[in-house]
């Protein structure tokens, strides 16, 4: 199913008149929070879709509720007119394989299944709910993975990029439960996935990008859950062509042997017997990671620098009202960059906490120093990413439309929020920093007074906005 190009805030067509709409609806989701039985909203497929009178757009939109989803998914979170601009992991790659695939490809129900379940939280609809009608789509994708997977050869694009944005769903459910997403049998499965498809050339750069969207989910997990990933990641891409080196495929490769750094040094604080490597010698490694994060922050484009905002000037009050730490914040090149960024602060404050665990088992002159040093950096690294909260929430403190350009961020004087800006912050600002944020609470020993306090509260914030269960 093509959707027409012209559609290009999908989100407006169908939600001209939803100020009233969306309060009656947030305030019934609120009142049912906590009450079982059916619901008695209208279903999705009864609500009729009107466009502004424009030229180039019809009126009326036929009833083709899976087709808006489909659109509204393109429109507000693919952005093909500006993937080009970062790399932004497998989601860039999704349109192009999808608009190729056969009706019985998994990246169609795939795609459909996400398409829902983000309209419905859009509309203030719970993706959670049994009348969801996301968890067909869901259903039937699975069903036709594992059909593909009995069935084929070779693994292709369009079964992994199908396994990842079943592990997207899931986390769309869970961080609308108000859960964790810890365990997903589908990164497992595209890991797995990824051994047969090693066994053929990727050449074109949607495949490139579909196996490095495997792997970066891959060392995500092990990184945020503490596990080993196997060297053979690294290999990957060398079965590809000219495999772009950037500035996020370079930390990720580091993010392996970080995570691995983690794991030996939970063994030494278990002191298991047998342990290969010694205190002094994991210390080293550790130092030797954290020169190589710091000098990664010297190889970034001169774009993707971040900026350091103070004053009224360039923080509007509505902002600093919402959420500020500490007297600054900071802005970036993209939603993705910010998230790069904080990604490279929380690979940082592991070496570093992986350094004080080592220097306990050390007897060396230097080792108080080195521990205030490792204490200090993990408290500035804490504050940075503190301080990208204004640019990934702006002034909002309650569900509001995704395309809302009343929203207020900080920016540099004379400058505009640029318009891209307003949607995808809306639309991956929350789930990009509630997952950084979540993870600052692992260091709770080592944040500054206060700062906690400050964090839960800034999740609590996100939870508002999006309409998310309580943790």
């Amino acid at each position: 199913m093509q959707i027409p190009c012209h559609f290009r805030s999908q989100f407006e067509i169908a939600w001209r008149d939803q100020n009233q709409v969306a309060s009656n609806a947030v305030r019934r989701r609120i009142n049912t929070r906590h009450k079982s039985g059916p619901d008695t909203e209208r279903s999705s497929t009864e609500l009729e879709l009107v466009q502004r009178d424009t030229a180039d757009v019809p009126r009326v939109l036929p009833q083709d509720h899976e087709g808006y989803a489909l659109a509204f998914f393109f429109s507000s979170y693919l952005l093909p007119s500006t993937l080009s601009h970062h790399h932004r992991g497998f989601l860039g790659c999704v349109y192009p394989v999808w608009t190729q695939a056969s009706p019985l490809s998994p990246l169609r129900p795939a795609v459909n299944a996400v398409a829902q379940a983000l309209l419905e939280a859009w509309s203030f609809r719970n993706p959670n709910a049994h009348q969801s009608l996301a968890r067909s789509h869901y259903v039937q994708a699975i069903v036709a993975v594992r059909r593909q997977l009995q069935n084929a050869e070779d693994i292709d694009d369009e079964v992994l990029l199908a396994m990842l944005l079943l592990d997207m769903y899931d986390g769309i459910r869970s961080f609308l439960g108000g859960r964790p997403h810890l365990e997903s049998p589908h990164v497992r499965g595209s890991a797995a996935a990824m051994e047969s498809r090693r066994k053929f050339p990727v050449s074109s750069k949607t495949s490139q990008g579909t196996l490095l969207g495997v792997r970066s989910r891959i060392v995500g997990d092990a990184l945020k859950k503490g596990e080993p990933v196997s060297t053979d990641v690294l290999k990957w891409p060398t079965s590809t062509q000219n495999t772009p080196k950037t500035p996020g495929i370079q930390l990720e490769a580091i993010n392996v042997e970080v995570a691995n750094l983690h794991v030996s040094a939970s063994k030494l604080k278990a002191k298991c017997p047998g342990m290969a490597i010694s205190a002094s010698q994991l210390l080293a490694i550790a130092n030797g990671l954290d020169e190589r994060l710091v000098a990664w922050t010297a190889t970034i484009p001169d774009e993707w620098a971040p900026i350091t905002l103070w004053g009224p000037d360039t923080i509007p009050r509505s902002v600093r009202e919402a959420g500020l730490y500490q007297d600054h914040c900071t802005i970036h090149k993209s939603i993705w960059v910010a998230d790069n960024f904080n990604w490279h602060c929380f690979s940082r404050m592991k070496v570093n906490l992986v350094t004080l665990a080592c220097l306990e088992h050390v007897n060396s002159p230097a080792a108080d120093i080195a521990r205030v040093k490792a204490h200090t950096t993990i408290q500035d690294l804490a504050d940075t990413v503190c301080a990208s909260v204004p640019y990934h929430l702006g002034d909002r403190v309650e569900a509001r439309r995704i395309d809302d350009k009343s929203v207020q961020y900080p920016q540099i004087k004379g400058k505009a929020t640029p318009d891209e800006h307003y949607v995808t912050a809306a639309a991956y600002g929350g789930t990009f920093l509630m997952k950084r944020l979540v993870e600052l609470l692992q260091f709770g020993p080592f944040l500054r007074a206060g700062q906690q306090r400050w964090i839960l509260g800034q999740m609590g914030r996100i939870k508002k906005i999006y309409l998310a269960e309580s943790i």
